[in-house]
């Protein structure tokens, strides 16, 4: 038996193969955003910010590991794209410090939140090559972080049954 990843490997390939255009990674500066909704469809996420212009996120969870966030000009058109879970934003957040306003902007939406404890819990699927994990962020009652830390990914990392 396969790992599900090796399962996920290949059919994340034949989707490339597929729809090659209709993949975030594409989708570069001074492209309309008619044409980023004709590849992606609607944004799961959109809001306008105080100059006019317009963040578009999508959000691949809850079992993908990327969240691609696009700056939309007031022209229409892209002036930066990011993926949001990688590393590098993974330790932005700092217990103590980083308020979920400010989590929910640098990950993006997460694919579950639940209530544990006396604390909210947020957690994301990502990718920490050459593994996947689950990360875990915990805030107070005034919506601070309090904690966060990355589980095993039982999804990605066990055998077929």
């Amino acid at each position: 038996m396969k790992p599900r990843h090796q399962h996920s490997a290949i059919s994340a390939l034949v989707c490339l193969l597929l729809f090659g255009c209709a993949i975030p990674e594409n989708i570069k500066p001074g492209t309309p955003s008619a044409e980023v909704i004709a590849a992606l469809g609607q944004p799961h996420d959109k809001s306008r910010l105080g100059d006019g212009t317009e963040r578009w996120e999508y959000a691949y969870g809850p079992e993908g590991v990327t969240t691609w966030v696009f700056m939309i000009d007031r022209g229409g058109k892209v002036t930066r794209s990011d993926q949001l879970l990688t590393p590098e934003n993974l330790n932005r957040i700092e217990p103590g410090v980083t308020r979920a306003e400010e989590v929910r902007q640098i990950l993006g939406k997460p694919r579950e939140i639940a209530k544990l404890a006396g604390e909210t819990v947020w957690e994301w699927r990502v990718s920490l090559a050459p593994e996947y994990g689950v990360y875990v962020v915990r805030f107070d009652e005034r919506g601070v972080v309090t904690g966060k830390n990355v589980l095993p990914d039982f999804l990605m990392d066990s055998p077929d049954p």
